[in-house]
Order: C-alpha cells, then sequence, then structure tokens
C-alpha cells in the first residue's frame, strides 16, 4: 500500500493537534499539593526506566544497536541550511510525537527538539503502571558532522531544559512528562562505510542534574488532648538520576536503495542516582531531615538488537527489537523491566 507524502503530513498534523490538545488541557489542571500513594516518589526514583526513553532524541540516547537510515548520515551541500522535521515512536512505555526545528552551517548545525507525549508510562514495583500524557522536555543540540567516501563522523552536545512537568500523577501515582532537572548529553556517532555493508556506532554519556520536589500530604494526628485532626506533612525532596551511558555498535546491510538490515548489540549503564528528603509537619516545629542516598538505579545490561529501516518517498521508517543477554543488578524492579521490547520510528522532514 503505498501512502502518499500529503497523507503523511496530514496524519502528523492530526498527532501534533491530539499533543497540544493533552498538553493545554494538562496545563490547565494546577496542582497546589500533591496527594500521592507513600511509594510514590521513593520507588519511582528506583526505577529509571522511568526516566530513559530511548525512542525521545531530547533524552540524547540514540536507539541502541541500530542505525539510523542513511538519510541521517549526510552533509548538507548547501553552505546554510533550515528544517523542520516531524518524528512519531512508538515502544511498550511510550508513545511520542517530536519535532526538530534545524539551523546550520556547512558542518556545524543547532536542533531544538520538541517532544509531546500521546502517553507515557511510569511503572511502579508492586506492578501498577499509570500513563498520561504532555509536553516533554525540551532540548536544544549543537553539532559537527564529518563526511568522506567512506566515513562519516559527527558529535553532538545536548541540553535538556526541564519543561515537561516532573509532577504530573495519576490517581495518586507520579507520571514525569520530564525529569524535572538540567541533563547534559554529549555523544558521537560513527560509521564506515563499504560498498557491500555499514559499520555504525554510537557512544552516548547523560550527565543529569539535581530535581527538586516539593509535595504536601494530608495526614491526620492526634493533638494534646488526643483528638483526632487534620494536619498537613511537607516532604521536600532532593534527587537526581543516574549517570547514563551507552555504547550501541550496529553492522548494517543494505538490502534494497530504501531498505536495509541491522544487527547488533548495545552495553549501557547507569550509576546509582541519588535522593533526599526532610519532612515537616503543620502540627510540630520539628523538622526530619534524612541524609542524601543512592537511589537503586545502578545497573549494568548488554542488549541485543535487530532492525528494519526504510527510506521512500522521503520517510524513513525503523523497526528495532531488543533481547537483553545480560543484566546485573541489586533491584529486581529494574531487571524484570529488561526483557524484549521493541521500537518503532517514523520520520519525515518537512521542509
Amino acid at each position: 500500500m503505498r501512502i502518499s507524502i500529503r497523507t503523511f503530513v496530514k496524519f502528523m498534523a492530526i498527532c501534533l493537534v491530539v499533543c497540544c490538545t493533552t498538553v493545554f488541557v494538562s496545563q490547565a489542571q494546577t496542582v497546589g499539593g500533591l496527594v500521592l500513594y507513600p511509594e510514590s516518589v521513593e520507588t519511582l526514583q528506583d526505577n529509571p526506566t522511568n526516566y530513559d526513553d530511548p525512542l525521545v532524541n531530547g533524552n540524547g540516547i540514540n536507539i541502541p544497536g541500530a542505525a539510523e537510515t542513511e538519510n541521517n548520515f549526510t552533509v548538507p551541500d548547501k553552505d546554510f541550511q533550515y528544517g523542520v522535521s516531524a518524528e512519531a515512536g512508538f515502544s511498550a512505555m511510550s508513545k511520542y510525537l517530536n519535532i526538530p526545528l534545524s539551523i546550520g552551517y556547512k558542518g556545524v548545525s543547532l536542533t531544538v527538539a520538541i517532544p509531546f507525549y500521546i502517553q507515557k508510562k511510569a511503572k511502579y514495583s508492586h506492578g501498577y503502571v499509570a500513563a498520561y500524557g504532555g509536553l516533554g522536555d525540551i532540548s536544544a543540540e549543537i553539532s559537527y558532522k564529518y563526511q568522506s567516501q567512506m566515513f562519516f563522523e559527527a558529535v553532538s552536545a545536548t541540553v535538556s531544559f526541564p519543561t515537561g512537568n516532573q509532577n504530573r500523577t495519576v490517581k495518586g501515582y507520579i507520571v514525569p512528562m520530564g525529569t524535572g532537572s538540567f541533563d547534559y548529553i554529549f555523544s558521537n556517532t560513527f560509521q564506515y562505510r563499504h560498498a557491500y555493508f555499514r559499520v555504525y556506532n554510537n557512544l552516548s554519556y547523560r550527565l543529569s542534574g539535581k530535581c527538586k520536589r516539593d509535595l504536601t500530604l494530608s495526614v491526620p494526628y492526634y493533638d494534646n488532648e488526643n483528638i483526632l485532626r487534620s494536619g498537613n506533612e511537607m516532604i521536600n525532596y532532593v534527587t537526581s538520576n543516574g549517570n547514563f551511558l551507552s555504547c550501541n555498535t550496529s553492522f548494517d546491510y543494505p538490502v534494497l536503495s530504501w531498505m536495509s538490515l541491522h544487527a547488533g548489540f548495545a552495553v549501557m549503564n547507569s550509576s546509582a542516582g541519588t535522593i533526599y528528603h526532610k519532612h515537616t509537619y503543620s502540627w510540630n516545629d520539628d523538622v526530619y531531615e534524612f541524609p542524601t542516598s543512592k537511589s537503586n538505579q545502578a545497573y549494568t545490561s548488554i542488549d541485543v538488537r535487530a532492525a528494519i529501516a526504510f527510506s521512500y518517498w522521503g520517510i524513513d521508517l525503523m523497526c528495532v527489537f531488543a533481547q537483553p543477554v545480560y543484566v546485573k543488578t541489586e533491584n529486581q524492579n529494574i531487571k524484570d523491566s529488561q526483557k524484549f521490547n521493541f521500537y518503532i520510528k517514523l520520520s519525515k522532514k518537512i521542509f
């Protein structure tokens, strides 16, 4: 079945309208004090899969173990370039629309990515999954690309801004649209081109900042006369996600001029992350302060990846399948999430 460019653009426009509507409705729901289940912040912080979404470019981590389609490995012929793209992605944990805006001169370019989550899920330790949608973390990336007949090289530095609402809640569970912190991503992409195959490698490192989250909980208590009252418990959190390192390598075989097969692996490592909190009560002047401790985000994993990519009518489509073969962690919640997974990404340069 052939899909015209006009049909594709209409599809992207509909997705944009849906996402923008979700954002506006979400932002209209202002929250003074959040009503949360007791485990909400702590167990969410213990699960890095709630923060690391390999689909969204704003997070600066390329899809592990598979190259992008060939259109992404070229340096424009013109000295000055600008453009707007549309990108849709689907995985087991999220559905999103991303709008990258770019401007460049020769091999140097600046790209601003604006992600909208149609749906994003957050998984909790006891198996509950909450989902919501809205604006994600906007990012700005500066990159330099170099290419020759046999080699392609790109280095980039990205700043991710905390524009996504980190306090978005569903029935008392937090479903963060962003990390709530300024994050910094450094990446190097390399491709070797042979007449019959290509070798791809991406090395990325994300340095996570600190996120502040102030919560107010309604708590019953007994006063001095042993009468049941209702008061407030204020919790001030300062958290940071683990720093994330990924090395992604793949062997790419161009079957046709518009289709290629990819096979490779990804090595990923996350540090522990931190969590600090203090509690104050409306009926008590005492402040209960807990020292900064490590959260359970530390893990190392190796995934085997396979993918198929298409480039036709100016549209890029890539389907990626991932199977973990090694996971080292003490957090069972993380280990359980490292199962067979898939990603689908559809993109097109609008102009």
